[in-house]
């Protein structure tokens, strides 16, 4: 089954990657760099060419484009993608396809690096396909523009084949991923008035995520007392010292380096001021909610601790949840998780499930009512000068979405 072009998807892919959306952490505004607005007229504009019309891209970026359905009675159903790269390296994308790969290691043109079967085993699995590579100064953008070109190609594939049957169909673009999610919470889910949502922001082929953990954020500040050395004594209070006194109350072995599979951890990540004050951020992780909110609570506890010790006015603690765990959703919604297993089996993908240690756009969308699933888009080494996307796999995961969509429509996902 081939309805999708390969040649045709990939020229797509690398006409994104010519822009660079690379997200600004300290920007304050949405989106944080102007190339994700840019991005997202571009796509419009393409799926106008093919009679797209209902398309609204908003001042922040938030863009949405809508098929109609073919028939009546079908799901709604939301692809989701997001228009930023990761911060981790700013320089403009330089992509090339690599023809019919053969188990050599790939030199990168802009680097004395290589993208070498060792470091990369997965290679191996792409023997006599095209990879797509940089040039190894910057990232693919495959995190998530694959998604963006997966979702376009579906589209078109749905409006030039009007026999292909198919209930409202949404292309959703989002602004900021990678840094905070920042998009999908400033999205107002209901309006989409949608069945149920397919991002694209997993890793390679046959991968899709049926758990997330619950993420949240602890800010502790630390108002301390200063007083000259020489006099000290019984005056000073040091906030330096408030704030290594917490780290050493979590537990050792609770730290993200000591953590793998399910285990949950606290991750005091960020420190900073002096003596008369500081402040610490601690991210909070875990997969169970019980066990998430034990956490948050134990922080609390720490900090009326630190209060009974030192005085009331010299520690305070916020805490924000960052976003969810999605099986919440799919557990509700047996049939959206049938349908992405049925697809695969339809289109000879062997399954990978994935139980993600991370976020994604669908577990802030998730909570909101829309429930998400996370499927492929095919890429390996995200956030990576040696991000590589195999061109199999790209057109592989827009067929996922036509055939997922096609299940839908047939009822199959259903028990």
């Amino acid at each position: 089954m081939q309805r999708i072009k390969t040649l045709q998807i990939t020229d797509t892919f690398l006409n994104y990657t010519k822009i660079n959306t690379t997200a600004v952490p300290s920007a304050t505004h949405l989106p944080s760099s102007a190339n994700q607005h840019i991005l997202a007229q571009i796509v419009a504009k393409d799926l106008m060419a093919v009679g797209c019309t209902d398309i609204d891209i908003q001042s922040n970026a938030i863009t949405t484009i809508r098929l109609d359905a073919n028939k009546e009675g079908l799901p709604s159903i939301v692809f989701f993608a997001h228009l930023d790269t990761a911060p981790d390296h700013v320089g403009d994308t330089k992509a090339k396809v690599v023809k019919n790969y053969q188990c050599n290691s790939i030199s990168f043109k802009g680097t004395t690096d290589t993208l070498s079967v060792v470091d990369n085993p997965e290679l191996l699995n792409y023997v006599g396909q095209d990879i797509i590579i940089t040039d190894g100064t910057s990232l693919l953008g495959a995190d998530d523009k694959a998604a963006i070109a997966a979702s376009v190609e579906a589209i078109k594939y749905m409006v030039e084949h009007p026999e292909f049957k198919h209930g409202v169909i949404t292309l959703v673009l989002l602004p900021d991923e990678e840094i905070g999610i920042r998009g999908a919470k400033a999205l107002d889910v209901k309006a989409l008035k949608a069945d149920f949502g397919i991002c694209l922001d997993c890793c390679g082929i046959g991968e899709y995520v049926v758990e997330n953990w619950y993420a949240s954020e602890a800010i502790m500040t630390f108002s301390g007392v200063t007083a000259h050395p020489m006099s000290a004594k019984g005056n000073l209070i040091n906030a330096l010292i408030m704030a290594n006194d917490v780290i050493n109350q979590l537990p050792v072995m609770e730290r993200p380096e000591h953590t793998e599979n399910r285990q949950g951890y606290f991750w005091p990540h960020k420190l900073a001021g002096d003596t008369a004050s500081a402040k610490l951020e601690i991210a909070i992780r875990d997969f169970d909610e019980n066990a998430f909110n034990n956490r948050k609570m134990m922080l609390n506890t720490i900090a009326a601790s630190m209060n009974d010790k030192y005085g009331t006015e010299h520690v305070k603690i916020e805490q924000s949840d960052t976003y969810g765990n999605v099986k919440t959703g799919l557990d509700k919604q047996p049939e959206i998780l049938r349908y992405v297993e049925q697809a695969m089996d339809n289109l000879d993908i062997p399954p990978k499930p994935l139980t993600m240690r991370g976020g994604y756009d669908g577990s802030v969308i998730t909570p909101k009512g829309l429930t998400t699933v996370n499927i492929f888009t095919g890429a390996h080494n995200f956030h990576s000068v040696r991000e590589f996307l195999p061109c199999e796999s790209l057109r592989m995961a827009s067929e996922m979405l036509l055939e997922i969509v096609s299940l839908s429509a047939k009822g199959d996902g259903n028990e």
